[in-house]
C-alpha cells in the first residue's frame, strides 16, 4: 500500500485520483490552513491528520509519496509575479520549506521514494525556469531524478483549457517515466452546464455594460478580453478562484426565455470585432443578418440602414423569446471541470461552506482527471502495488 502525505492538500484532489487510479494507498497526513479547505477535504475522504502550516512542521512521517501543490499566487500570470525566491517571503516561496523537510528526512533516512509537484505553466517560463531549474538540481543532489512537463486538462477528459506544470521525482532511480499520452476530448463544455440555474447567475446590464467596454486603457482594451461560451464552445477557459468578476472568466450565453424581465435589459450580438459581441439595450436597431461577419451591428437607439427588404434589421424589445442573455458559471459546474462528478460534489457540499469558498477550493485545485493518468504512468514506471 502506498503511503502518502499531502503537503498543501487542499480538497484532496490527488487522494481521490489514486482511488480513482485504484492504486491501495492510505494517506498518513496533510498541510493545509484553509479552514474551509480542511472541513471540506474531511467529508470527502474521512478524518486525516491534518498538520497545519507548513512552516510549523517539524518533520514529516516517513511515507512512499509527498505532493507539493505550493501556492502559484506569485508565479501565475494572474498574481503578483513576485517570484519564489528562496527567503523572499512570498507565497510560492514556501516551496523551499519543502526543503526544509526533506533535509530532517535525509538525515533520519526517511526521504520518500517519490515526489510529486503541480503549479501553473508560468513556472517554467522564460521568467521563471531559472529558479525552478535551482529546485530541480536541490533534488537531483538529493539523489531524485526528476521528469517534468506542462499537461492541458482537455487533453485528459475535461472541457477545460488548464494548462499547469507537473513534475515526478523518483529517488535513487535509472529509469525513465513517460507521461501521459492525450486523449481526445469527448466531453463538451456544454455538456457539464446545468439545465437550470437560479437568476443570481445570470450578469447585470451593468457588468455586461463593463465587459464589453471598448475603450482603450494604456493599451488595454476589456471588451476584446470578453468571450462568452454559445453552444459551439467545448472547452472551458482556466478556472479561477473567484469566476466570474474579470472580463476573462467563463460565461455561458444562454436563451433569455426563463430569465425574469429585470435582467432581460441588455443582450449581446455577434459582430466581426475583437470582443465579437456588442451590447444592446432595449430600443437600440441591430442588424440580424450574418451577424459574425459585419461591424456596427447595434446601433444606439436608432435602426440601421434601411434596404429594399428590413428582413436584416431589427430592433431589441422587451420580449420574452428569441432574447440571450449571459450567466458566470455555477459552483457545482466549476467542480464538474476540476474533474469530480455529482456524487462526489455532492458530498463536498455537505460541508456546508458559501458559494465564495467552493468556488476557491476549485480554483485552487487540481484537476483529477490529469493526476488519475499522472499516477497511472506513476504505477506502470515503479510497480506500486
Amino acid at each position: 500500500m502506498l503511503k502518502v502525505v499531502e503537503l498543501f492538500s487542499g480538497i484532496g484532489a490527488q487522494k481521490e485520483a489514486l482511488k480513482i487510479a485504484g492504486i491501495p494507498h492510505e494517506v498518513v497526513a496533510t498541510s493545509e490552513i484553509d479552514k474551509y479547505a480542511i472541513k471540506t477535504y474531511r467529508f470527502l475522504h474521512g478524518w486525516t491528520t491534518n498538520l497545519g502550516d507548513i512552516k510549523t512542521i517539524k518533520e514529516l512521517p516517513q511515507v512512499d509519496l509527498w505532493t507539493y501543490s505550493f501556492p502559484c499566487t506569485d508565479i501565475s500570470l494572474s498574481g503578483r509575479l513576485k517570484g519564489f525566491e528562496k527567503g523572499s517571503e512570498t507565497g510560492s516561496s514556501l516551496l523551499w520549506e519543502v526543503q526544509r523537510l526533506l533535509e530532517v528526512s535525509k538525515e533520519k533516512g526517511t526521504l520518500p521514494k517519490v515526489l510529486l509537484m503541480e503549479n501553473v505553466k508560468n513556472l517554467v517560463s522564460k521568467r521563471f525556469i531559472n529558479e525552478f531549474l535551482v529546485w530541480v538540481d536541490y533534488l537531483k543532489e538529493l539523489g531524485y531524478k526528476s521528469f517534468y512537463k506542462v499537461l492541458n486538462a482537455k487533453d485528459y477528459g475535461v472541457p477545460q483549457n488548464r494548462e499547469r506544470t507537473i513534475m515526478v521525482s523518483i529517488l535513487d532511480y535509472d529509469g525513465d517515466f513517460i507521461f501521459p499520452e492525450p486523449v481526445e476530448l469527448k466531453v463538451t463544455l456544454q455538456d457539464l452546464l446545468e439545465k437550470e440555474v437560479e437568476e443570481k447567475y445570470f450578469l447585470s446590464d451593468r457588468f455586461i455594460k463593463y465587459a464589453c467596454d471598448l475603450s482603450n486603457r494604456n493599451g488595454f482594451i476589456r471588451g476584446t478580453k470578453f468571450r462568452p461560451h454559445d453552444n459551439k464552445s467545448k472547452v472551458a477557459y482556466t478556472i479561477s478562484t473567484c469566476p466570474g468578476g474579470r472580463a476573462t472568466d467563463n460565461f455561458v450565453m444562454i436563451p433569455a426565455k426563463n430569465i425574469s424581465e429585470e435582467e432581460k435589459e441588455v443582450i449581446l450580438v455577434p459582430q466581426a470585432t475583437k470582443a465579437g459581441y456588442a451590447a444592446a439595450e432595449v430600443g437600440d436597431g441591430i442588424y440580424t443578418n450574418r451577424c459574425k461577419s459585419k461591424r456596427g451591428v447595434v446601433q444606439k437607439s436608432i435602426i440601421p440602414t434601411l434596404k429594399c427588404t428590413v428582413t436584416d434589421v431589427g430592433v431589441v424589445v422587451n420580449d420574452k423569446n428569441d432574447l440571450i442573455n449571459i450567466r458566470r458559471l455555477t459552483p457545482r459546474e466549476c467542480w464538474r471541470l476540476m474533474g469530480w462528478n455529482d456524487e462526489r460534489i455532492d458530498r463536498a457540499f455537505e460541508a456546508g461552506c458559501s458559494e465564495t469558498q467552493y468556488y476557491k477550493m476549485a480554483g485552487n485545485s487540481i484537476v483529477v482527471n490529469v493526476l488519475v493518468e499522472v499516477f497511472k504512468s506513476l504505477k506502470n514506471c515503479i510497480n506500486i502495488t
